[in-house]
Parts: structure tokens; sequence; C-alpha cells
């Protein structure tokens, strides 16, 4: 049987059949934000291996037309966490297969404990403000009836990232300084921060 193949692409599928094969299609995608390695995709017992800086991916084994492809992430690349957009369809469903996979970078929250933010002594509340100069990220300390408790940063601070943490001077009667303050986010969060102020004469 002679065969005349058309070009389009919906055609190929009609072509193939007609000269008693099955088109085949590779499995594969875009990959976004990729800045470290580590990350494997596995469509079933199909795995590649994606270098850091990629932006697309392919799988060795193409699929037949009709299949269904579901692609995974195997293992996460250092530091980071990556999410498959369109993970599962039929092959030929589409005229190609563009699996989308979008990574970041893992973030922690920076946090820790004050002691003497108290009241004014006419019941006055006092704050203290913190901030965090590699981020732009800020904290605010509210007193508490016996100047204790804990703070938070809202802003995250990625993971290799380095930290700064400095305090705003207050006008309300407080002096205050910040212990372990700087350092670099690796892989947990950093609850250690501690702010230590006392009263002073205005």
């Amino acid at each position: 049987m002679k065969c005349s193949y058309l070009g389009a692409a919906a055609a190929l599928v009609l072509a193939l059949a007609g000269c008693g094969g099955k088109a085949q299609y590779t499995v594969k995608g875009t990959v976004n934000g990729l800045n470290n390695a580590g990350l494997v995709l596995a469509n079933g017992s199909d795995t590649v291996s994606v270098p850091a800086g990629a932006t697309s991916f392919a799988l060795a084994h193409q699929i037949d037309y009709g299949a269904v492809f579901n692609v995974t992430v195997q293992s996460q690349p250092a530091h980071m966490t990556c999410s498959v957009v369109n993970p599962t369809d039929s092959a030929g469903h589409t005229v190609e297969i563009d699996v989308v996979v979008n990574c970041t970078q893992n973030s922690y929250q920076l946090s820790g404990q004050f002691t003497g933010v108290t009241a004014k002594a006419d019941g006055t509340a006092r704050s203290v403000t913190l901030l965090n100069g590699s981020t732009g990220g800020s904290a605010v300390v509210s007193s508490t009836a016996d100047g204790t408790g804990d703070f938070a940063f809202s802003t995250l601070v990625y993971d290799g990232q380095s930290y700064g943490v400095t305090v705003v001077p207050p006008d309300n009667g407080l002096s205050c300084t910040i212990t372990n303050g700087s350092g670099v986010m690796h892989e947990t969060a950093v609850s250690n921060l501690l702010l230590t102020c006392v009263p002073v004469s205005n």
C-alpha cells in the first residue's frame, strides 16, 4: 500500500494507522525556575534527570497514541520544590505533549522571642520595630503585661539567603538590642532571635 502523508499533525495519526503503525509521542515539556541540581522526573518507570538551569526536558521512551502519561517529581532539586502543572493526559489529545514544571526556592520563617517590652507606667502600650535588611521584611513587637513573648517576620527568607535584623531605635522610653540577628537561612526555619529591651529616661 502506498501511503500519502499530508504533513499536518492531525493527519499524521491517520496516515500512520493506514500504514499499519501507531503514532509515537515524546513525553516532554518546559521547566521554569530550576536553579539547582537534583530534579528527577518520571513517567511510570521511565525517568530523566534534569540539570540545573534547564528550561526543558524529554523522557527517553516514547508512548503510543492514546496511551496515558503521568509525569511526577521523583526527586526534588536541592533547596527547591518543583511541581507539575498539567501532569497527566492521553497522547494525541493535543498535537504535542507539553508538560509544565515550575520550581521555586524553598523559604523559611525568621522568628524569635522578646523580653522587656512593657507598657509605660501610665499603661500606654509600646512597640518596637525590627527590620530584615536582606529581604525588606519587618516585624512589630507590641508590649505585653510581663514584657515577654514571641515575634515572627511575615516575609519569608529563601534557602541560602542571608538575613540581617536590626532594631529601629524606639522613641518610647525603651532601649533595645537584638541577638542572633544575622546568618544564612539553610533548610530550616530560624527561631532563635532574641530582642532585649530595657527602660531608659525619656
